[in-house]
């Protein structure tokens, strides 16, 4: 025996949805029309009496048979975003699906999936595997990605993956830069081209992907500065993080001889400025961390930091030394100074010593 409530009319954008209890099950489908009063009057007269005698005659629910698995679904969503993001990202998204998602959720229609089995996964990736809870909200936005792009093409009625609140992020762990004494360190201890590297990430701040990114044609020696245009990840050039990563970083006169030296390494190639053993640009900023970042720091008994840390300890160096926010801040790529501000203020000097106009007041 069917148990059915009567179908009611709602209305979601502009479209015009019905739903309704078919034995206890809640259902919500899309008429595909929008929303007006002439349509409204055409559901109520024509489309809901032949949808509730399809209803009773079992057709309408052979539609459900047409509601693509995820796995189906998620080749459709990432063909259509596949030339709004980069390579780099693409393929960063395409690991994700297939290692955190594909497995719990492939082969599930995606009416099937509730919030209740999002909220089991995410923990599962949070507790079972020991990933942090900023990852596991990455993760979750990859594939919430996925169902909102169902949800537009009105695939499905909604977005579990939405209603899944995201794990509270916790801080993140403090920054520790390398002293001017550490930094002395590393440089003697690396050789050749490595003791060039470290102290070009050190001296200009930037990126992994964007120092191995870097050309010859980047740099002028003359006007001392270094362009910023490109960076590479996983074997694949690509453009800069952001607009704002396209930049001039101006060579320090205590920078210029690790360049002249690195010249004379690679410079008649006119190729990369940095060049593996094989004389090939890097194929990720992997490479070095687990290469010669490591072995540097071990060998000159300074205390592991990812290579990341050079890019910080450029940034609260510069604060220590009292240089201008705006002018970190453009060099560093960031958007603007307050990203800057918000990582980096405790590197400010403090003002306690310092004569304020209200002395005078005294």
């Amino acid at each position: 025996m069917i148990n059915m409530t009567q179908p009611s009319l709602y209305s979601r954008g502009n479209k015009l949805w019905i739903r309704f209890s078919f034995n206890g099950k809640a259902v919500r489908k899309s008429l595909n029309i929008f929303n007006s009063k002439e349509n409204i009057k055409l559901a109520q007269l024509q489309i809901i009496p032949q949808m509730i005698l399809k209803i009773h005659s079992g057709e309408f629910f052979k539609n459900d048979n047409r509601i693509p698995t995820v796995d189906e679904y998620s080749k459709i969503s990432f063909e259509n975003h596949k030339h709004e993001r980069k390579v780099t990202t693409r393929q960063c998204y395409t690991y994700i699906y297939n290692l955190h998602i594909k497995p719990h959720f492939g082969h599930k229609k995606l009416n099937e999936v509730k919030v209740s089995d999002i909220n089991i996964w995410k923990n599962s990736l949070y507790a079972e595997l020991g990933l942090s809870s900023r990852r596991v909200n990455d993760i979750k936005k990859v594939f919430g990605t996925i169902f909102e792009d169902a949800f537009k093409d009105e695939v499905i009625s909604s977005n579990p993956v939405s209603k899944s609140k995201s794990l509270p992020v916790h801080h993140e762990k403090e920054v520790k830069p390398f002293s001017i004494v550490e930094i002395q360190k590393l440089i003697d201890t690396a050789k050749g081209q490595d003791k060039n590297l470290i102290a070009t990430l050190f001296m200009t701040g930037m990126r992994t992907g964007e120092l191995i990114g870097l050309k010859w044609s980047d740099i002028d020696l003359k006007k001392k500065e270094i362009k910023i245009n490109r960076t590479i990840g996983r074997g694949i050039e690509g453009t800069p993080k952001t607009i704002s990563s396209y930049r001039i970083i101006p060579i320090f006169k205590s920078l210029y001889p690790f360049l002249e030296n690195q010249f004379e390494l690679t410079g008649e190639k006119k190729s990369y400025v940095f060049l593996n053993s094989e004389g090939n640009h890097f194929f990720d900023s992997k490479n070095i961390r687990a290469g010669l970042w490591k072995k540097v720091l071990d060998e000159a008994n300074v205390e592991y930091r990812t290579i990341y840390h050079t890019r910080h300890t450029f940034c609260s160096i510069n604060l220590q030394n009292g240089e201008d926010i705006i002018w970190i801040s453009k060099i560093m790529g960031h958007k603007n100074p307050r990203i800057t501000l918000e990582k980096y203020s405790k590197y400010i000097p403090s003002l306690n010593t310092k004569e304020t106009v209200f002395d005078k007041l005294i």
